[in-house]
């Protein structure tokens, strides 16, 4: 149903610019035509450069943002989006750098902030990245702070103070309960480490529900949780679920090993 929408979505994208630049074009005088602005422009292929990227087409999106540069080059948004499609693509310096531009547009830009926060956190230079995730982290206009505050909990996870890290994940979970998965699920392995098996079933849980359902890794914790706390029917049938949900993948045979181990 989401790729129908998103699809959709992107055919209406195309056909409102294709009018946007026709009407530009059209001369008749008996028409009581609207000129569109160059950034007007840029704005509608940046929107249809992200209906790309929601389609797993980072190249398409790339193509269309160079379109959209050639509009208006002044947009922080189309540098971010071409960040994220250079992302999607695994090269991280020429997302650093695109992302690097979008906050120099724009210092305050929530969105931009994050995404920098989280590639400087696989670039491995946590300081930097804490700055930019506090930026959008307190920022608050940012609808989605939730994932500046997630990335800030998996960033002291890594650093291993998890005191903080807990009480970052937790305000992701209060800012968007149903959309906070990456966060329930890193605030489950601090359950574990804890010891505290069915808090941590329960975080995992809710890491695989609703929006999140299709988080296969949360599948897999859950399965491995139920494991550690002798709940192994509900272990079993996890880890088959998990093999009929991602066949032939990785995360597949992950779950068949572990089966091997259930009693």
């Amino acid at each position: 149903m989401g790729q129908i929408t998103q699809s959709y979505r992107i055919t209406v994208l195309s056909l409102l610019l294709g009018l946007v630049l026709f009407t530009g074009c059209a001369s008749s005088p008996q028409q009581d035509k609207k000129e569109y602005t160059h950034e007007e422009k840029a704005r509608l292929l940046v929107g249809i450069a992200n209906g790309a990227l929601a389609e797993n087409d980072p190249t398409g999106a790339l193509q269309t943002l160079l379109k959209a540069e050639a509009e208006d080059s002044n947009l922080p948004e189309l540098y971010h989006s071409r960040a994220l499609a250079y992302f999607a693509k695994h090269d991280l310096d020429a997302a650093i750098r695109s992302c690097k531009k979008a906050l120099e547009l724009n210092p305050q830009y929530a969105d931009a902030n994050t995404t920098m926060g989280k590639l400087l956190i696989d670039k491995g230079q946590l300081a930097e990245a804490e700055r930019h995730l506090n930026i959008a982290a307190q920022n608050p206009l940012f609808r989605e702070s939730y994932k500046a505050w997630t990335n800030l909990g998996i960033l002291k996870y890594r650093q291993n103070q998890i005191s903080q890290a807990e009480v970052y994940l937790n305000r992701a979970v209060q800012e968007a309960p149903d959309l906070a998965c990456i966060a329930y699920y890193y605030r489950g392995h601090i359950r574990l480490k804890e010891s505290k098996l069915a808090e941590a079933v329960k975080d995992y849980s809710k890491a695989t529900q609703k929006r999140c359902a299709q988080f296969g890794d949360a599948h897999l914790a859950l399965g491995m949780a139920y494991q550690k706390n002798h709940q192994y029917g509900l272990a079993r049938k996890t880890f088959l679920d998990i093999e009929k949900r991602y066949p032939d993948t990785k995360l597949a045979e992950q779950a068949l090993d572990q089966l091997r181990y259930l009693p």
